[in-house]
């Protein structure tokens, strides 16, 4: 009979050890997805939007990306499938959006922009109206924008294609570098009408 019952306290011990091993969770998974990789975001979100403000508390930019990824080391942000909204710097307005698969804000308040990158007035009245390239910088500050791509570039009665582009959205001018092809479509301005719409 003890050793019936030996018998049946170690499998009840056995059975309990084993239930007890089976639920302890590993304690070092754990702390290893706390403790920062070399080269990985301090801050990572999805479908998050954002804006900044100047030193003088105008917007210069909106941003909303399905993933966003900040780097606080070397202070860049990353955005997958950015829409980007800037500011007009003396308005306060909305200006232009930018579109594009990928996106990284530097330091130095630069934009780079990389696939399917569109850039589109939001102002019916400029004089340019949609730029649409593989690549491009454009600089957050003086809104220059830059390019060594293939551009098509649309604009009040014109359209241009081109390889290479620098200029300034802020001015609405675009200069292609070469090979470049201009489409001009003759267009009349009605100074009455455009004071209509105004109002």
């Amino acid at each position: 009979m003890n050793l019936r019952l030996n018998i049946i306290l170690i499998l009840i011990v056995a059975v309990l050890g084993g239930w007890y091993y089976s639920q302890q969770t590993d304690d070092k998974t754990g702390l290893e997805q706390l403790i920062k990789r070399e080269g990985s975001p301090e801050y990572k979100g999805e479908k998050m939007s954002t804006i900044v403000y100047d030193l003088n508390g105008k917007p210069q930019y909106f941003a909303e990306s399905q993933e966003i990824k900040r780097y606080e080391t070397t202070e860049r942000t990353e955005f997958i499938k950015p829409l980007l909204n800037l500011f007009d710097s003396e308005t306060g307005q909305k200006s232009w959006q930018v579109t594009a698969d990928y996106a990284e804000i530097t330091k130095e308040k630069m934009l780079n922009l990389t696939g399917n990158v569109k850039i589109e007035s939001l102002d019916s009245s400029s004089r340019l109206q949609r730029v649409e390239t593989e690549k491009l910088t454009v600089d957050l500050t003086t809104q220059d924008i830059t390019t060594d791509s293939i551009v098509k570039s649309n604009g009040m009665g014109f359209t241009s294609t081109g390889t290479g582009l620098t200029g300034n959205l802020k001015k609405q001018v675009a200069q292609l570098t070469k090979d470049v092809k201009s489409y001009i479509e003759p267009t009349v301005i009605n100074k009455q009408s455009s004071e209509k719409t105004e109002k």
